[in-house]
């Protein structure tokens, strides 16, 4: 039986996941994807700082290098983007933002799969997540059903694929191998964004933002 204890950890997990794509989403609006997706790769970061921090686990200091690097290549992109307009920094400090905010529902997660089943806690962390959806739509007077059939599509896509394929898996794996680990898979996601950014929105990358995602991948 989940307690009341467990089910509060459940919804702050649900929450902060909601928080993450509300965040990067919106800081796709005003960024290009390269410099968003490249930011997200902090993702390890902040979830060996907030291992340290909650859980008390140490990491080598050739991980803390590592870290190290990975601001710097971080702090290379919003530097390139400030010369682009202020806008696209707001569109960078969003993704960090939403890269710490999914930090933490991992974080949350490690914990919760140690005393839940990984389907049981994915279950209700997800619907929590819908519900702030819902919430955030209702407050902002978005439709919830006024959309072409492509868009549907799209929607179909990208529930099953980043999700099925993606947090669903994150969420099995955390009860076989360390939350740190599971965050390594997020390094590649600047590659294949960029590429496709490319060939389908004709986006092309800075030297700023080429050099800022070497460092942070």
């Amino acid at each position: 039986m989940i307690t009341l204890k467990q089910w509060l950890m459940l919804g702050s997990s649900g929450l902060f996941l909601a928080l993450h794509f509300l965040l990067w989403m919106g800081s796709l609006k005003l960024t290009s994807v390269s410099s968003s997706t490249i930011i997200l790769s902090l993702e390890p970061v902040f979830i060996v700082l907030g291992a340290y921090l909650v859980y008390k686990e140490r990491t080598s200091s050739f991980a803390m290098l590592g870290m190290g690097v990975a601001m710097v290549g971080a702090a290379f992109i919003g530097w390139g983007d400030v010369g682009v307009s202020q806008t696209n920094l707001i569109g960078d400090v969003l993704s960090i933002l939403g890269t710490l905010a999914v930090a933490v529902h991992m974080l949350i997660g490690k914990k919760m799969v140690s005393q839940l089943s990984s389907f049981v806690y994915s279950f209700v962390v997800f619907a929590s997540a819908a519900f702030v959806f819902a919430i955030y739509n209702a407050a902002r007077g978005i439709s919830f059903t006024d959309y072409p059939n492509r868009d549907y599509g799209i929607f179909l896509l990208l529930a099953v694929i980043p999700t099925v394929f993606g947090h669903l898996l994150f969420n099995w794996l955390m009860q076989y191998v360390s939350v740190t680990t599971i965050s390594m898979s997020v390094l590649g996601e600047p590659v294949g964004a960029s590429i496709l950014a490319f060939l389908l929105l004709g986006e092309q990358m800075s030297w700023f933002q080429m050099i800022g995602g070497m460092l942070a991948s």
